[in-house]
């Protein structure tokens, strides 16, 4: 490994421990849960971490699958156990929160092979945790956000329905330089445009495709929340809000002007925090009960 290799590698295991030290909180974890389960499932490299958190009295719905965001290259269940223990708790439903391979450990699609194998043993096996058969819901953040949405419309372009909802918090909708350049000095995209970068130097796929190039008529009902200024996706949520109206997709759109992009993981510092994945938490549980009639 080169000297340029060693330093950058160094930069970012120190960055994963400090998110880690930062976010693994166990404080931070919602109340009224009445499961917390550590499981293991198949992935296509070996098994899967995985963590089930289910509601007290919790509605019948499908279960919802969580991939964490992180850039592709950091984070953890553990860092992301904040939101997914509120989604859980405040949609009075089920989450199953899934680690993937990280790049550039694992080049792309290594991650999405992992989300894919995730929801396919929870279309399987979602029903023994008590989801309802035949469905799930998928969700996540940033990085994570955009395997959510890949995933539903493959699913959905198989079987059609087989995804019910999808929930995108403040999405990564696509690491495409060109496009991040053209809003370079505003909303921070300045940030964000080095951060792309990364991400795709890591995943060694500059050309990860872009949530916007692809037909969303497959895509589920939706609910996308985003953040304000501190929010360098902002823009590209709001495109993709637009582009999936277009298409037909119903979509429930929620704003923090508060919000800095990964903001919804300081659930133990933030009051904004806690109230957004409430709020988050009260419409998937109204949009899931309607699929339930």
């Amino acid at each position: 490994m080169s000297p340029a290799k060693r330093v950058e590698a160094a930069i970012l295991a120190q960055t994963r421990q400090a998110l880690r030290t930062l976010l693994a909180v166990p404080a931070a974890r919602a109340g009224g849960l009445a499961k917390v389960e550590e499981l293991a499932i198949p992935g296509p490299a070996g098994p899967l971490r995985t963590r089930y958190y289910e509601a007290k009295n919790p509605t019948s719905a499908p279960l919802i699958v969580y991939f964490h965001g992180g850039g592709f290259v950091a984070c953890d269940i553990d860092t992301h156990d904040s939101i997914c223990s509120w989604l859980a708790s405040a949609s009075q439903g089920r989450v199953l929160s899934v680690d993937y391979r990280l790049a550039p450990e694992t080049p792309f699609p290594g991650q999405a092979d992992d989300a894919r194998a995730a929801g396919i043993w929870a279309f399987q096996h979602g029903q023994r945790l008590g989801g309802a058969p035949d469905r799930i819901a998928l969700a996540g953040d940033s990085a994570g956000a955009y395997l959510a949405a890949s995933l539903a419309l493959e699913f959905n372009q198989v079987r059609a329905g087989s995804v019910a909802l999808q929930v995108l918090l403040y999405p990564l909708v696509h690491v495409q330089d060109s496009l991040w350049a053209e809003e370079e000095l505003r909303n921070f995209r300045f940030l964000g445009r080095v951060a792309a970068l990364y991400i795709a130097k890591s995943l060694g796929a500059e050309k990860l495709p872009s949530l916007l190039d692809l037909d969303l008529r497959a895509a589920p009902r939706t609910i996308v929340a985003g953040g304000g200024p501190m929010d360098p996706v902002r823009a590209d949520a709001k495109a993709l809000v637009a582009s999936l109206r277009g298409a037909g997709v119903d979509v429930s759109e929620l704003k923090y002007p508060e919000l800095m992009h990964g903001g919804l993981n300081f659930t133990a510092y933030s009051k904004t925090a806690v109230a957004a994945l409430q709020e988050v938490g009260a419409l998937v549980r109204a949009a899931l009960a309607e699929v339930e009639k």
